[in-house]
Formats: C-alpha cells, sequence, structure tokens
C-alpha cells in the first residue's frame, strides 16, 4: 500500500482503487492500493475526510494494513477520489513537532526519555521519566520557541540499515521493519510514523501549560500554533473580565484578588464576632435552669466552635438536652446537642425516626444535620 503522508503531508486530494471492503461490526473496513490518510498510531488520532463524497470515520493500521472504517460499502476494484481534512492534520502537524522540540531538549539537558505522548482533539500530554518544575520549563519553552522562529528544516526519512545502525535517535518502543527518522537539527533525532510540518516556523508558538507529578517522573501539557492562540485568547478575555470586575489593571489582577481574599477574611472575621455576641444574647435570653430543662436555640451563620462551646456551658447549667440549631426551616439545619446527665444518643434515634436526621456522636454529645420545621423541633424539646 502507497502511503501518500509520507511522500508530501500537504497532498489532502488523491485517487485510488478499493482493493478490499470487508463488514465489521456495524460499519465497513475499506483498504486502498494507495492512500493520504494517516491512521490512528503513534498516540495520535487520525486524519479525517471522505472518500467519495463520504464521511471517513476512523483509520486503523494492522500489521501495515490501513483499514478505512465507514458507514458505506465501497465497490472493491472501483477507483475512489480521497479528501483529507488539513485543519485537523495541520493541527496535529503542530502539536506533535512541537513535541519533539520539547522531549529533544529535555533529553539534551537533563538525559530524560519521553515515556509516553498522546495528542488529542484538546490536550496534549507527553511523560518523561524525571522529575523537573516549571520554573525550569520556562527555559525549556524559550529555548523551543527560539527553535520555531529560527525556521528550522525538520526531515523526515527512511535511513538504509548500516546508516541507521550507526545514528544515535530516540525511540519510546523496539520497531520492526523499516524506521522513519524525523530529524530536527541541532535539537532533536527521533523514530517517528507521523506527519510532520516541514519547518519549525510552522508550528508558530509553542506553550507549555501544565506540569504534575506522573509515575515517578512527570507529565507536561503542551499547546502549539492554533491552540496555543486560542488558549491565549482564552485566558485574556477572563483577565480583561476580571479586570473590568476588579476595577484593577489586568497585570494587578492576582495583588486585587489577593487584596479581595484579606477582606473576605476581616468581614468574616467581624461577622464571627458579631454572630458570637448575638448568641451569647440568646443564651442569656434563655429561661432559668429552674423553669426549663431543655433549653433551644436558632441562629444563623455562627461559627461552629462557638456553638460547641456554648453547648457546653449550657450543659453545665440546665438538666436536660441543651440544643443549638444553625440554619432555617427552608434550607435544613446543622445542630449540635449535648447533656451531662442524658444519653443524647436516644434523642438521636428519635430525631432520625421522626425527622430523618443524620449524624451521630457520643452520650454526651451529638452533631448533625435535619430538615424540619422550626415548631417541631422545639415541641420535641418541650417533651
Amino acid at each position: 500500500m502507497e502511503k501518500i503522508f509520507y511522500e508530501d503531508t500537504h497532498i489532502l486530494n488523491f485517487e485510488a482503487s478499493v482493493l478490499e471492503c470487508i463488514p465489521f461490526e456495524n460499519i465497513y473496513r475499506v483498504v486502498l492500493d494507495r492512500t493520504a490518510f494517516f491512521p490512528e498510531e503513534g498516540g495520535q488520532l487520525a486524519d479525517t475526510g471522505t472518500l467519495n463524497g463520504l464521511p471517513v470515520l476512523d483509520v486503523r493500521i494492522e500489521k501495515d494494513i490501513i483499514y478505512h472504517h465507514m458507514n458505506t460499502a465501497l465497490k472493491v476494484g472501483t477507483k475512489v477520489t480521497g479528501h483529507v481534512d488539513w485543519d485537523r492534520r495541520f493541527d496535529f502537524m503542530q502539536q506533535h513537532s512541537g513535541e519533539h522540540i520539547i522531549s529533544g531538549l529535555l533529553h539534551k539537558h537533563y538525559g530524560f526519555t519521553n515515556v509516553g505522548f498522546h495528542l488529542g482533539l484538546t490536550e496534549v500530554t507527553l511523560d518523561f521519566d524525571g522529575s523537573i518544575g516549571m520554573d525550569a520549563l520556562r527555559d525549556i519553552e524559550t529555548e523551543a520557541n527560539q527553535i520555531v522562529f529560527a525556521n528550522r528544516p525538520i526531515h523526515c526519512f527512511f535511513p538504509e540499515n548500516d546508516e541507521l545502525e550507526t545514528m544515535e535517535y530516540r525511540s519510546k518502543i523496539e520497531i520492526e521493519g523499516a524506521v522513519r527518522i524525523v530529524e530536527i537539527p541541532g535539537v532533536d533525532v527521533c523514530a517517528c510514523c507521523a506527519p510532520h510540518v516541514e519547518s519549525t516556523a510552522e508550528i508558530g508558538i509553542i506553550k507549555i501549560t501544565g506540569v504534575q507529578s506522573h509515575r515517578g517522573g512527570v507529565r507536561i501539557n503542551i499547546l502549539c500554533g492554533a491552540r496555543a492562540l486560542t488558549d491565549y485568547t482564552t485566558k485574556q478575555d477572563s483577565v480583561n473580565a476580571l479586570s473590568t470586575l476588579l476595577s484593577a489593571k489586568p497585570e494587578l489582577v492576582v495583588d486585587a484578588v489577593k487584596k479581595l481574599q484579606e477582606d473576605g477574611l476581616k468581614q468574616k472575621d467581624m461577622m464571627n464576632h458579631l454572630a458570637n455576641q448575638l448568641l451569647q444574647l440568646q443564651i442569656a435570653s434563655l429561661p432559668a435552669p429552674q423553669i426549663c430543662s431543655n433549653p433551644i436555640l436558632f441562629v444563623e451563620l455562627s461559627n461552629p466552635i462557638a456553638i460547641r462551646n456554648s453547648v457546653n456551658e449550657l450543659t453545665g447549667k440546665y438538666s436536660g438536652y441543651c440544643g443549638i440549631f444553625n440554619g432555617n426551616d427552608q434550607n435544613g439545619y446543622s445542630f449540635i446537642i449535648g447533656s451531662s446527665t442524658l444519653d443524647c444518643r436516644t434523642l438521636a434515634t428519635t430525631m432520625r425516626e421522626q425527622f430523618g436526621a443524620k449524624g451521630g456522636g457520643t452520650a454526651p454529645m451529638i452533631q448533625g444535620n435535619v430538615k424540619a420545621r422550626k415548631e417541631d423541633l422545639i415541641a420535641l424539646f418541650n417533651t
């Protein structure tokens, strides 16, 4: 089978003869004598396009035979016209060539080996067997883009066996048969089956967007070319929107957010202080222990620690159950209930049976959540 994508990645339209058309599950697998469709291989998705105007759903390779998956059968022996979608092809070439530059530089400077690669529709991930942080990767990114701007040629070729034996090149797997080499002078020499751009300038830009630990090494996220531009535009729009909301220049958005967080913490502290004062006023207004043995309070926005401390304070004065419920009838209540003389787990069982309350605890104190009306909870404590 003639693989046109190895001859020229810019050939998108071609003619071919149908050699086989095999029913497979709910589709047909079409084999041609020649094709410009690159199959899914080497961590990269397949090309898309049409044969005789009919969509090619997927392209797979098995034992060096390329299968075009289609919904419609094509008659064996007939001539067909194929068309490969250029936008997808060029996007994948930009990403894959950019990956070779990053992998080559990490191998050159740190000795890292690329042990995994995935080129999807929205993300590109590179797995390496060594650890590196974002600060060091920024230097790699800068050098990678200098190589892009230098417009270096990218050579793709099948060396003779004797030449291959003396050649130093990267390869993630053992390769049987002919080995295709992709060379970026002074940067990388790597075995690769995929289409690539003709020069580094066609990559446009390389952007490292993330890094995280992965299986003893790191996983790096990159975007190249049009994907990097789209990512930049999206993030720029977000920063500009935040800039407007915060009334701060885009370059000062981080400082503005930090100040907003600090102000929020101060307001939260003030709100907790006022809520605690209100809680103390409510506690002071409770009936005397001689009149009421099971005091119950309803609050909103109070500090859970303050509520727990207040329940402990109440259990030292009152002989029965002492409960504080935080919330409202509409959204439900969180509660803490304590007692110095009664087993609170008994009350927990009653609340679970009557109101479907959730939670638990020990004999001196329980806590949880309940969706019930205030008046029903008061009635329970009164009994």
